[in-house]
């Protein structure tokens, strides 16, 4: 595949031309302040994260070795992976973007020719429509004219080094692979009107933003046919309610719900064996499968998105089934089970967020107020000033509450924990395994928390029931859904914008569709600002 490089070198180098437009800008210009006629913000160019290029290159192909894991890890904006703002493109992943494709382009050519090699390629009608109609899988668009030259010039320069037809086919879809129009996910071709501020996105342009915030993946053909057509705008609810109810919008999950509620770090967590003995990689991998199990179960519903925090319907074998104190299933699989109502509230007490939040041997109250701030409440923490000490000092004969209490008498200090840890304090009545109790080292739990706003609250059940009857939920939901749907930072002119959407669209009549739908039809998601 090295012969004719030159062609592939000439697409890798726009790989870094457009690395560097994909850094101008964040998103953070909007309407005028204080008024809700926000204008779309500007993304720029996204380029796909490791987990959409491999799941793209299996639904174009059928690769199945995942090819990106060799790719650095990508780096997260405002949590998520797949913000614009952070996908740049290093010298590194450009090698090992090329290498990549050539890869891919290989295993699609040797599983996969009958399927591109349509006709006789030795014609050269049949080798632009061969052509052609990879470019516009691949490229999520139909090919313009130059570049379908360019690809044809490279098959013929390819047979001039001694390759066959087939071969130079296979070099012309590494030189797709590898190309821009492949690896971002980019605004329209055209340019916009002459002094134009906002551009509304094409329909194939629209087809990739919906197919990649709902499937984590490039258009199906029926979806490239709607963008054809160019009715994809009039067809765009149903084409929506068709992806939602796909199996691959799974994705939602995988990739938008893992992030947003960081439960990565349920990997590195470690519960005392000798203090948790029943915990072990079966039952880590039960506490992440139930998180799963969950919110497949809200999607299939089309339940309230407020269950997410209310529900006491969730999913448990037997080591979680002993955690919750239910009678559930003997073995592993995971089973339909309700929950006591006085001491469960949806994802806010589920085994895997308290888990990951916890010390091996005691729950940590900065921990759990540090995750409920950022991912229920969308209020960041600041980070601690430099040199401060973040392990509390010992105490003999206080408990973790009195230390923290003393800790926040340093002025240093204050800051942070003020927010955060009367927050964590709501969490007090499960160990570090998720299991409820009414008394910690001898002495009745103290469950007594405070929002930032100053309403306090006593538990995790009374404060699902307080955040189910104000917006402070509902607006930080829509935020993180928004987010990472547009794979941008939203601007502070666009909180009126999230606000409405949350008002309308997250309450106990909504539904999920509901506001994945209301983020869909907004502006923000079809258009563009123009810079």
């Amino acid at each position: 595949m090295r012969r004719g490089m030159r062609w592939l070198g000439v697409f890798g180098a726009l790989v870094l031309a457009a690395s560097c437009q994909g850094n101008i800008g964040d998103g953070a210009d909007g309407g005028p302040p204080g008024a809700c006629e926000v204008g779309p913000g500007h993304r720029g160019l996204q380029r796909l994260t490791r987990d959409e290029y491999n799941q793209t290159v299996t639904d174009l192909f059928g690769i199945t070795t995942d090819p990106a894991d060799a790719f650095p890890p990508d780096s997260a904006t405002d949590g998520f992976d797949n913000n614009a703002k952070s996908l740049t493109t290093s010298p590194q992943l450009a090698s090992l973007l090329l290498t990549a494709a050539e890869s891919v382009a290989a295993e699609a050519m040797a599983t996969r020719s009958a399927e591109i090699i349509t006709c006789d390629p030795v014609a050269e009608a049949c080798l632009r429509t061969v052509l052609s109609d990879l470019a516009l899988r691949v490229y999520r668009r139909p090919v313009e004219p130059v570049e379908l030259d360019q690809l044809v010039t490279l098959v013929a320069d390819a047979q001039a080094e001694g390759e066959t037809i087939e071969g130079g086919i296979e070099h012309a879809l590494a030189a797709m692979l590898v190309a821009p129009q492949f690896l971002y996910r980019g605004i329209p071709i055209q340019a916009p009107p002459e002094g134009a501020s906002v551009r509304k996105l094409d329909d194939f342009a629209l087809a990739t933003r919906l197919s990649y915030f709902l499937w984590g993946s490039t258009p199906d053909d029926e979806l490239l046919a709607a963008a054809q057509r160019g009715d994809l705008s009039s067809e765009l609810r149903s084409q929506f309610d068709r992806m939602l109810a796909d199996p691959k919008a799974d994705a939602l999950y995988t990739s938008f719900v893992r992030q947003w509620l960081q439960l990565g770090k349920l990997a590195s967590a470690t519960p005392d064996p000798t203090l948790y003995p029943e915990f072990d990689e079966q039952l880590r991998a039960e506490m992440e499968e139930e998180v799963h199990r969950f919110f497949d179960d809200l999607r299939t519903r089309d339940a309230s998105p407020l269950e997410i925090i209310t529900s006491q319907a969730t999913f448990a074998g037997a080591g979680l089934a002993g955690i919750y104190g239910v009678s559930g299933p003997a073995g592993d699989a995971l089973e339909p089970v309700t929950t006591d109502p006085d001491q469960r509230a949806g994802i806010l007490t589920m085994p895997a967020i308290l888990t990951m939040t916890s010390n091996p041997t005691e729950p940590n109250i900065v921990r759990r107020g540090v995750w409920l701030s950022e991912a229920i409440l969308c209020v960041k923490p600041p980070p601690p000033p430099p040199g401060v000490n973040l392990e509390l000092p010992d105490a003999p004969g206080l408990s973790e509450r009195e230390r923290l209490e003393r800790h926040r008498s340093d002025p240093s200090c204050a800051s942070c924990h003020a927010l955060i840890d009367p927050l964590g304090f709501g969490f007090e009545h499960y160990d570090a395994l998720g299991h409820y109790r009414t008394e910690a080292h001898g002495e009745p739990v103290d469950a007594v928390g405070q929002l930032p706003d100053g309403r306090p609250f006593d538990g995790m059940v009374e404060l699902s029931s307080m955040l189910t009857e104000d917006a402070d939920f509902a607006r930080c939901l829509t935020q993180k859904v928004a987010t990472y749907a547009l794979g941008r930072t939203l601007a502070s002119e666009e909180a009126c914008v999230v606000a409405g959407i949350a008002a309308a669209e997250v309450s106990p009549e909504s539904r999920l569709s509901d506001l994945l739908w209301a983020i869909v039809k907004s502006e923000a998601f079809q258009s563009e600002a123009v810079q």
